[in-house]
């Protein structure tokens, strides 16, 4: 109403307010937006104004900053548990790992920033604030930012004279480059002037280059500092403390030693990172041989008087390089630390101390150092990372003895305690896998040599056994706990004297003495009591935690009793036998595993060829040991000379000999393979000299042409395959790919020929191949389904597909594809009669053809009802190495932010050029579409930034749509739905 008064007013020319007259107002001037530090620029800098300013710039923001800072860094110290049996890290942290509150380093940069931009910019301590601000961008990571703040300050802030207008950041100084800024450093007050921020702005914007391994960037830097005239003095340290980490991180020990003494003697980085620094000397000198310089080292470390831990470790490396120098002794080196062992200040580490003193001993008394390991382990102690290496060490004792099963077990032990950063968890995590394995593999032939040998015998006398093996382990079961501890393997009914003497002895039919009993049903079961009570011994007690089956695995595997719960192979009998109770064993259940007709000995004995085939590989391929390969090998062919698999046996027992210096046994399998496998492809490389001639350039040559040649037959150029395969066998001759290009060729020959020449080129691969698996299982089957061609043709022609309209088709959540491979093969009619009448039949009664479907359309459901949705990632035309990576980082970033709602990511082929990753699975509409807005902000900065925006689309979908989607193929028309109906921000 007051606007509309006014604006009439003014229309009649009179302004009047309370009847008053008075003048119209003056225009006001433009408002000056500049920042309050530009507009303090343009005033005199005064002497008052000088105090004032850089008073209230340093205690009322930098210092406040600057112990924001500080406070943030108080605890990294505590976040790592470090190994001090391999080099240390060179700070006690690691910039991507540090976990610290981003919110405390924002607040940093906004202290430091607000000061920068309300004070004076000619003030002294403008460029200070700018460094803290460049300091929280690194420690949050972000390099970029950081690089470009520490950039900012050394051309910013360069030295000028007065009568120049712009600054030179770099200049000559007798014959040699100069970029710092001149520091005054004589004089009783100069060393509390004010410091500039620029020289040590440099040093960091070096450690950000060192931080992104720019490490050409950072030496060029650091070397330009290192002859700097004018650099200085008072960073000498941390410039060498740099040279010395550039070093370090790229593996250059040697060179890291020199700058490390003068960043140790010169610098300022307290006194825990000198100990840390003198830790790394010793570590480095004792990696040289230099013993004596070591132990000075260490001792260095002890003279800081730094945290305990460090000190202990310092103690111990002592002991360690006293055992190796002149003079030492192992036993004077262990008594060394027995003696620390009565110390009180010692008592947190006494678990440490063992695992070192069998360190010293391991490799000359295996079992003395296996008891002090023993000896560590009962310790208790919340220092997981030293239990860890105790499991190692006793692991790699078992090792190295090649007693397989008992590494097993504490590799997987290792594994179940290790941390994520542990050093050697590659290491632990393989051996783990391959060592089950071979334990697996190991017990199932033993297994099977018991079974049939059970099987061989009479009847009268395999019935009497399988009713002492119920009665022993009916009666294990129902002794109560207290007696089970006594004579566990008195109830053993091959230590019975009931059991018949003249039993054949089978030492693999036998129980071993380091497998104890319980592993196998003829044998008597461990009780649970001593089975538990042997794991309090052996592994102390154990909180439930993450992966806790997986620990009680290995220590039911020490004690040869399968895990509560745990996960048995299906070949397991002895395992099976124990899940059942034991008033549902009875004979007829034992001897129902027993190969008692020749289908299943026959199975038994394809169990034992495949088992010792599979552990030469792993003995071979994942332990790198090929004498355990060899004699694996060797009992194959001993016992089932006849094996398919001959040729392949007999080249890698010729591939093993070799490797180990054999040349006699080498060349004895090697005739044998150019004698009994003539023709086959390794034949063929023993008599081309492929694995001399064959280097890996030529390789990688015949498989880019290969590969090509594939993709043309795929697309219907066998032209272009043709060509290739000639340029190939002219350009390399024979390589280790000759039959797939043969094979390939004759697929060509097929395509492009009669089919009288296709059956003679697959026909030629038959016999040209007949010891490589792969290649002649293929031609079979492209040679049955070429004589089959008519047969399939007929079957074809009278194919009907019907859709029962009464059926809705119906898609749980576990999106699949089933592939035409995984679709069962019909069943052809043999009787020529027959399908000519049922042709007939078909023909007259072919109904008109149907027209064709409508388009189903999608529909919105209620947004408030719990309808299941999907969100998913559109790709179109791209390679499948980026799909796979969008899988595997969706999968990792909904594990750390989404573990409650156990999301699945998975990839689903709707066409051959349309892939999708699909996120599931969501209960509602909300929730989809609250991920779906995440997904979009996050996916090209946080979840999949090495792939490209334009590369992909998001959009979320419900089931029953998503079914209609897979039914249609059009996915441009549920975009184009998609976006006309959901809207989001």
């Amino acid at each position: 109403m007051r606007a509309w008064l006014v604006g009439l007013m003014m229309c009649s020319g009179v302004l009047t307010v309370f009847g008053q007259n008075q003048a119209p107002e003056k225009p006001q001037k433009q408002e000056d937006r500049r920042p309050p530090s530009e507009k303090m620029a343009e005033k005199p800098f005064t002497f008052k104004r000088k105090v004032v300013q850089n008073t209230v710039t340093r205690y009322n923001y930098y210092y406040h900053a600057k112990l924001k800072l500080e406070a943030v860094l108080k605890g990294i110290n505590r976040q790592r548990q470090d190994n001090y049996n391999v080099f240390l890290p060179f700070y006690p942290f690691t910039v991507e790992k540090l976990n610290l509150n981003t919110n405390d380093l924002d607040s940093v940069i906004q202290k430091a920033s607000v000061a920068v931009q309300i004070h004076d910019p000619r003030g002294r301590w403008i460029d200070d604030c700018y460094l803290l601000v460049g300091k929280a961008y690194y420690y949050k990571g972000d390099w970029e930012n950081a690089a470009n703040t520490f950039k900012f300050i050394n051309t910013t802030f360069a030295p000028k004279k007065k009568s120049e207008y712009n600054t030179v950041v770099g200049r000559s100084e007798d014959s040699r480059m100069s970029i710092s800024t001149r520091e005054k450093e004589k004089g009783l007050f100069d060393r509390f002037r004010h410091k500039s921020a620029r020289n040590e702005a440099f040093l960091w914007q070096a450690r950000v280059h060192l931080e992104q391994q720019q490490y050409d960037e950072a030496q060029s830097l650091l070397n330009i500092l290192e002859g700097d005239p004018y650099f200085p003095k008072r960073l000498e340290g941390q410039l060498a403390e740099l040279q010395a980490y550039r070093f370090y991180k790229q593996g250059r020990y040697a060179e890291t030693i020199d700058p490390l003494i003068i960043a140790i003697k010169k610098g300022n980085s307290g006194r825990d990172q000198k100990a840390r620094m003198s830790f790394i000397l010793g570590q480095l000198y004792a990696s040289q041989g230099t013993l004596d310089s070591a132990m000075n080292a260490f001792r260095d470390v002890i003279a800081y008087k730094p945290d305990a831990t460090i000190d202990f470790n310092a103690r111990v490396q002592i002991a360690r390089c006293n055992t190796k120098a002149n003079g030492g002794s192992m036993e004077e080196s262990i008594a060394a630390l027995q003696s620390m062992l009565r110390k009180e200040r010692f008592i947190p580490f006494r678990d440490a101390i063992y695992y070192n003193m069998a360190v010293l001993c391991a490799n000359e008394q295996p079992e003395r150092a296996l008891d002090y390991l023993s000896k560590s382990l009962k310790i208790e102690s919340a220092n997981s990372l030293q239990r860890t290496l105790t499991f190692k060490g006793i692991a790699d004792i078992y090792y190295f003895r090649k007693d397989y099963a008992s590494a097993q077990r504490f590799y997987d032990s290792t594994a179940a305690v290790m941390g994520p950063d542990f050093e050697e968890a590659a290491l632990v995590n393989t051996r783990k896998e391959a060592l089950g394995d071979v334990v697996q593999r190991t017990r199932l032939i033993r297994q099977e040599d018991s079974l049939q040998q059970i099987a061989a015998m009479p009847p009268a006398l395999r019935d009497s056994l399988l009713a002492q093996q119920v009665a022993a382990i009916r009666t294990a079961r129902a002794t109560p706990e207290k007696e089970k501890g006594k004579g566990e393997r008195g109830g053993n009914a091959l230590n019975n004297p009931a059991f018949p003497n003249n039993f054949p002895n089978n030492n693999s039919f036998a129980p071993k003495p380091e497998e104890g009993s319980g592993d196998w049903y003829f044998y008597n079961v461990g009780s649970k009591s001593s089975g538990y009570s042997e794991f309090k011994r052996r592994w102390g007690n154990r909180p439930l935690a993450d992966n806790w089956r997986r620990s009680q695995g290995a220590a039911a595997v020490f004690n040869n009793t399968p895990a509560p719960g745990a996960e048995m192979p299906a070949d397991d009998v002895a395992a099976n036998i124990n899940q059942l109770p034991a008033d549902s064993i009875n004979t007829s259940v034992l001897a129902a595993n027993l190969p008692l007709t020749p289908e299943k000995l026959a199975e038994s004995r394809g169990k034992q060829m495949d088992a010792w085939y599979e552990l030469g590989k792993l003995y071979h391929d994942k332990l790198e040991d090929p004498r355990e390969a060899i004699s694996s090998y060797d009992s194959l062919l001993e016992r089932f000379p006849e094996h398919p698999r001959k040729a392949e046996i007999l080249y890698s027992l010729y591939v093993w000999h070799n490797k180990l210096n054999n040349t006699q046994q080498a060349n004895h399998y090697k005739q044998m393979v150019m004698t009994q496998f003539a023709g086959t492809n390794y034949a063929n490389i023993l008599q081309f000299g492929l694995p001399k001639d064959e280097n890996k350039e030529k390789t990688n040559a015949v498989s880019a042409i290969y590969d090509t040649a594939y993709m043309a037959y795929l697309t219907g150029r066998y032209d272009t395959v043709f060509q290739l395969k000639k340029l190939a066998d002219s350009s390399y001759g024979y390589s280790s790919l000759q039959p797939k290009w043969d094979l390939l060729e004759a697929m060509a020959i097929i395509k492009t020929q009669s089919d009288s020449a296709g059956k003679a080129a697959i026909a030629a691969i038959i016999s040209k191949y007949p010891g490589e698996p792969g290649i002649l299982n293929q031609a079979n089957d492209i040679m049955d389904a070429l004589n089959r061609k008519g047969e399939v043709t007929d079957y074809l022609s009278r194919l009907q597909l019907r859709r029962d309209s009464s059926e809705t088709a119906m898609m749980d959540e576990n999106v699949s594809i089933r592939y035409p491979w995984q679709t069962p093969q019909p069943q052809f009619a043999v009787d020529s009669a027959k399908i000519a009448q049922a042709r007939a039949d078909s023909l007259a009664n072919v109904p008109p053809p149907p027209p064709p479907p409508p388009v189903t359309p999608y529909k919105l459901g209620d947004e408030k009802a719990a309808v299941p949705h999907f969100v998913v990632m559109y790709f179109n035309r791209v390679s499948k190495v980026l799909v796979d990576e969008a899988v595997a980082q969706f999968s990792r970033y909904n594990a750390e932010k989404h573990a409650e709602e156990k999301l699945e990511t998975s990839s689903f082929v709707l066409t051959p050029t349309e892939i999708m990753v699909i996120v599931r699975l969501f209960p509602n509409e909300e929730k989809a579409l609250n991920y779906f807005d995440e997904a979009v902000r996050s996916a090209s900065t946080v979840i999949i930034p090495r792939i490209k925006p334009t590369e992909y689309k998001f959009f979320i979908i419900s089931r029953e749509n998503f079914i209609l989607l897979n039914n249609t193929k059009d996915l441009n028309g549920y975009r184009k739905f998609f976006g006309d109906n959901y809207i989001t921000e």
